[in-house]
């Protein structure tokens, strides 16, 4: 079963990157806030000047390696992305596995994340929520396969790759270190409770692989900055650069016509024009909302470790933007909350009553319906010229 988990894991892998990267240049413009981007990836290639100091560096590199690959060009620009992306698919078949012990339901996940638009709209855009949420995504992966290990040296092995990813993802962009709280708390309740034996893991072990080890991946991420632009790595000069960053963000004022309050972003039926008409699959963010509900009713009645950690995580990265002292928050913010649906409604189905209508699985219909909702949406998110960009309406 192993081989066959990893092998379809590495198709999802291939054949997602290949369908995010058909057609990835035809925006020739920078959309949305990939100027911003872009412009911070060039300066490091050029080594002048940190054009976009207001995020840490380490994702503004994966940007300039693409562009290193591909040319500075609209493919050059999204590469990265896109292969984050689908690495990100790929952690969702993973972990949605590892939660149900169900090869069905994993590949329904995977698919649902799939079509849920956020998927396709942010894999194909050289933002920063793709690489710092498939770093998240991995170390969620590591940490509950460190839960269901037996073996306690792998167990810890597992803890510390958890870290490191956190860590990395932190490096990308700061929401990552909501789900490493996340992380660090249900760490800190199982093992006051001894659930999973993660008392055998030790302490020490659980300190060094969620705090230590994020806080030196995180730093060390600054080095080739430092290193390109001549700069002391010391800590002072870490201190210097995350102050502005956070000085940044608690003063940007934001731009009243794109802005948003996290609430309006969960049952938002209009597109967002300017980043590739995104807008959210009904039948995943309307359906994996319901589905949540019924995880938290099963959570009341009997915790388990599936509906609980989807809980959280969706939880956590949606209620977030609750407590930043941000002004600026944008629909595509929903993207990290969004990528936990599929996997909810997945957890929903595993203990359903009622898996058949008329004779046919409930996980393909569901499945089915995504689909043809994602066919509608592509033509405006793919770019798709005239007279194909209105083939199914112009809407939005």
């Amino acid at each position: 079963m192993e081989n066959r988990i990893a092998s379809t894991g590495l198709v999802i892998g291939v054949l997602s990157l290949s369908f995010f990267l058909l057609g990835i240049g035809r925006q020739s413009y920078p959309v949305f806030d990939e100027y911003a981007y872009v412009s911070g990836a060039r300066s490091l290639l050029s080594g002048t000047h940190d054009l976009n100091p207001e995020h840490p560096p380490l994702a503004k590199f994966l940007i300039a390696g693409g562009m290193k690959v591909a040319g500075d060009n609209p493919t050059g620009w999204r590469l990265a992305g896109a292969i984050c992306g689908s690495l990100t698919l790929v952690a969702v078949f993973l972990w949605t596995y590892l939660l149900l012990q169900n090869y069905t339901l994993a590949l329904t996940a995977a698919g649902l994340t799939l079509f849920n638009n956020f998927l396709f709209v942010m894999s194909r855009v050289a933002m920063l929520d793709v690489f710092y949420f498939a770093f998240v995504m991995w170390g969620i992966v590591a940490f509950t396969a460190a839960l269901l290990e037996t073996s306690v040296a792998k167990r810890r092995v597992l803890i510390v790759a958890a870290g490191a990813t956190f860590g990395l993802g932190c490096a990308c962009k700061w929401n990552a270190v909501v789900s490493l709280a996340a992380v660090a708390l249900v760490a800190a309740v199982l093992y006051l409770r001894n659930s999973h034996d993660l008392r055998k893991v030790g302490a020490p072990s659980l300190i060094f692989g969620l705090v230590f080890i994020p806080i030196a991946t995180y730093a060390l991420a600054f080095w080739p900055l430092c290193h390109r632009f001549q700069m002391p790595f010391t800590a002072g000069e870490l201190i210097s650069l995350n102050a502005f960053i956070w000085h940044y963000h608690v003063t940007c004022p934001g731009n009243p016509a794109l802005d948003s309050r996290w609430y309006s972003w969960l049952f938002r039926s209009t597109p967002e024009p300017g980043l590739s008409y995104l807008m959210g699959n009904f039948v995943v963010v309307w359906g994996g909302f319901f589905a949540l509900l019924i995880c938290i009713w099963r959570f009341c009645k009997s915790p388990a470790l599936a509906e609980g950690l989807v809980i959280l995580f969706y939880a956590s990265n949606l209620l977030q933007w609750v407590a930043i002292p941000q002004q600026r928050t944008v629909y595509y913010y929903y993207y990290a909350p969004a990528m936990f649906l599929g996997v909810a409604i997945a957890i929903a189905l595993n203990r359903a009553q009622a898996q058949h209508i008329l004779g046919v699985r409930l996980n393909l219909l569901i499945l089915l319906a995504a689909i043809v909702f994602f066919l509608y949406c592509y033509p405006r998110m793919a770019a798709l010229e005239a007279p194909y960009d209105c083939m199914f309406g112009c809407w939005g």
